[in-house]
């Protein structure tokens, strides 16, 4: 059991973790450097809010707080010999799929549920060896192939800003953990939109990585060609400086904070495409006034303003569709999950399974020469544009049990509406932001995500960085928990 202790401020109050975790991680390493707060403070001021909150909100699926207590200690010992690396006593929690030595794994299944993995997955280990201090593991769905977190095994995930609601899927755990101020930085996987989704319903920013940038190694696959593995935090420059160190960036080795793809405050010079839909369904009125209200700031920075189009747009949903459902099915039945275990599966990713089996090679080879066309596609958009601007979703996130969605007047099902939107970047492997762009008439976040070329990630983080600091009346809004 792990040992509670009483966190302090410097005037004897009792310290509130999300408040202290709000401030970010140069904040944070400010007060540790000054004594202001002591690593262990923080970590015992998590595991109080974790506690009050992990019933409202179920954000994770196992804690591990008293080894993060113990490495909170060396922590502060490292602070005070002036050692601390560039994560160094910083609560993070990693998504339920990637594998963490010794604190059990369950890849959202109940087939895995005493799992303990022998080692950490390539991404923990480097954020372990940059100072980072694994509070738990985010909840998921099912072996990740879902969009709203609403997991058989384990309950659904909870969102912050109305608890009724689904977070988004399938990194929602992590991103509810964000929203809440129960970690500073997460680790998410994103295969068509696991980490865009649940960051723009839960208000928070999530980066998908150019694919392959950040190791996949340790992380249960889905669909390996599209599957990315990427940083969630409060903040675009607390993502990419999380980035830096997943991906083992020689900056992010040497320096102590700080790897943030600065640019100045203004975007003159860059070429912003702007479109509602580059596949799928035009978005709502309020996600299009969210969306109008970012352009605007971006234009009045300086920013040139152009509308796109995909050319390929009618090609996405079926080769991702094929795609997907072709590898995950290969991944379970190579581990002898399926059919052999089917019975212990969710109804919905078990459905997904029993589709997939009717996919063929050359449905599969015909869908690849598609990606092609999409990706020559992507080429020729940013032709055009430098970083590209479009909804996470086209409408809010839907209540916890609701499969379906108003849209125009029209009741559509959800996972329909929100993949198109999301998953064109996977099948081109494009590194993807997403940042908050407002609040729907019930007060839940809007995000809107910015996408740019292979290779380009600092470009897109540094954008919506700006865009970040530039509306400050939307992004410092936190949800108000009853804990």
């Amino acid at each position: 059991m792990y040992r509670l202790h009483v966190a302090v401020d410097g005037t004897g109050a009792q310290a509130d973790a999300g408040e202290l975790l709000a401030l970010g991680v140069e904040a944070l390493h400010g007060r540790y450097r000054s004594r202001a707060l002591s690593v262990v403070e923080l970590v015992d001021a998590v595991a109080a809010r974790i506690e009050r909150a992990q019933p409202l909100l179920n954000a994770f699926t196992t804690l591990s707080l008293d080894r993060a207590r113990d490495e909170a200690v060396l922590a502060d010992r490292r602070f005070a010999a002036g050692d601390e690396r560039p994560l160094e006593g910083i609560p993070i929690g990693i998504k339920d799929l990637i594998d963490t030595e010794g604190v059990r794994t369950t890849y959202g299944s109940s087939i895995f549920d005493g799992h303990m993995p022998p080692a950490d997955a390539e991404p923990v280990r480097r954020a372990r060896e940059a100072g980072a201090i694994v509070v738990g593991k985010t909840g998921t769905h099912e072996f990740a192939w879902g969009i709203t977190c609403e997991n058989p095994h384990h309950g659904a995930c909870r969102n912050p800003w109305d608890a009724e609601r689904i977070t988004g899927g399938s990194s929602g755990g992590s991103a509810a953990a964000l929203a809440a101020g129960l970690v500073a930085l997460a680790i998410g996987s994103d295969t068509g939109g696991s980490i865009r989704i649940p960051a723009a319903f839960c208000g928070v920013t999530g980066l998908k990585p150019t694919y392959a940038r950040v190791s996949a190694a340790g992380t249960f696959p889905l669909a390996p060609s599209l599957d990315h593995v990427g940083p969630m935090a409060q903040r675009p420059r607390e993502a990419w400086q999380l980035c830096a160190v997943l991906a083992g960036d020689d900056s992010a080795r040497r320096a102590r904070g700080g790897n943030a793809a600065p640019r100045d405050r203004g975007l003159g010079g860059l070429r912003i495409g702007v479109s509602g839909a580059l596949v799928g369904d035009a978005p709502s009125d309020e996600v299009e006034t969210a969306l109008a209200g970012v352009v605007s700031v971006a234009r009045e920075l300086g920013a040139q303003v152009v509308d796109v189009e995909l050319a390929a747009a009618d090609l996405v949903e079926p080769t991702f569709a094929t795609t997907q459902r072709a590898e995950a099915l290969e991944v379970h039945r190579r581990l002898g999950l399926f059919p052999e275990r089917a019975a212990e599966y969710g109804a919905d990713v078990r459905a997904r399974l029993e589709q997939a089996a009717e996919i063929g090679l050359a449905d599969y080879l015909a869908a690849a020469t598609d990606r092609a066309r999409i990706d020559a596609a992507f080429a020729a958009t940013f032709g055009e544009a430098d970083v590209l601007v479009t909804p996470v979703s086209p409408v809010s996130p839907v209540r916890i049990g609701r499969p379906t969605s108003m849209l125009h007047g029209a009741e559509v099902d959800f996972r329909k509406l929100v993949i198109p939107a999301t998953s064109p970047q996977n099948l081109a492997g494009l590194p993807a932001c997403t940042l908050r762009a407002g609040f729907d008439s019930q007060g839940m976040p809007i995000g809107v995500q910015l996408t740019a070329p292979r290779g380009h990630d600092a470009r897109v983080v540094a954008v919506a960085d700006v865009l970040y600091e530039a509306t400050p009346a939307i992004q410092i809004a936190r949800p108000e928990l009853p804990v």
